[in-house]
């Protein structure tokens, strides 16, 4: 392997931007507010842009399958969520454009709570009155497109170990399997199941929308594809925006 196969820093794209403006912004007041004590109606501001299945269930608070996504826990929680957003999602959405770009980020925060949201209520009730936050869903969304387009493309796993993305992909979904069904709801405050959800989403919709259609083989536009899987410069296309016109929070 040589040094220039290692996917590169990529520029902080505009929709990725204003994600990550979004939920700093988001956490930093949420943060302000908590410490100031402040309250609505009687209830934290986790507890109602936070993901409660509980709250879902019985008051019908839908909203929070997009609200939880801004929210954060622990200071570390948001950091990594952030860089892991810029890394790779600036690269996706050079690949798909800035509205097919946050469409894809918000399907797979969404399904990822959706998912969760039914393992949840099918397998631990005793925690649907405990709020879920956190973009990591969306997030794990957005490695499996990484791994969809740059199949090949290396990138240094700790900053040590360099790994193919789409073997890398596959043992964090391995991981997160494990963790899932091995954890313990009352202990752990990581959703794997959230991770897991996100990840199935943008398979679902990469397979949907990306494959060739009509059974005549690999198009033009896929034939480039491939190509640019076995390359790690960073392509830049200038135009890409103009085409598409008791226990605290789970966090994850």
């Amino acid at each position: 392997m040589r040094y220039d196969q290692i996917s590169p820093i990529p520029p902080l794209s505009g929709a990725t931007k204003g994600l990550i403006i979004a939920i700093v912004s988001t956490y930093f007041v949420n943060f302000v507010l908590s410490h100031l004590g402040v309250t609505i109606n009687g209830y934290q501001i986790n507890d109602i842009f936070g993901l409660v299945p509980g709250r879902i269930l019985q008051d019908g608070w839908v909203w929070q399958f997009v609200t939880y996504l801004f929210l954060h826990g622990p200071p570390f929680h948001l950091l990594l969520n952030m860089l892991i957003l810029w890394y790779f999602g600036a690269e996706i959405e050079m690949r798909l454009g800035r509205n097919q770009f946050l469409l894809f980020f918000f399907l797979c925060g969404i399904g990822a709570g959706l998912f969760n949201f039914v393992i949840n209520t099918a397998f631990a009730q005793a925690t649907l009155g405990v709020p879920i936050i956190g973009a990591s869903g969306a997030i794990y969304g957005l490695l499996v497109a990484y791994a969809y387009y740059f199949a090949d493309r290396y990138f240094l796993v700790m900053f040590l170990f360099p790994m193919k993305a789409k073997y890398f992909v596959m043992l964090l979904a391995g991981i997160e399997l494990v963790m899932g069904v091995d954890s313990n709801p009352g202990v752990s405050n990581v959703a794997h199941f959230a991770h897991l959800g996100g990840m199935l989403v943008a398979f679902i919709y990469l397979y949907v929308t990306q494959r060739p259609k009509g059974g005549k083989g690999k198009t033009r536009q896929d034939r480039e594809r491939d190509k640019l899987r076995r390359q790690f410069t960073l392509i830049v296309n200038p135009d890409s925006e103009k085409e598409d016109g008791s226990k605290g929070p789970y966090w994850n």
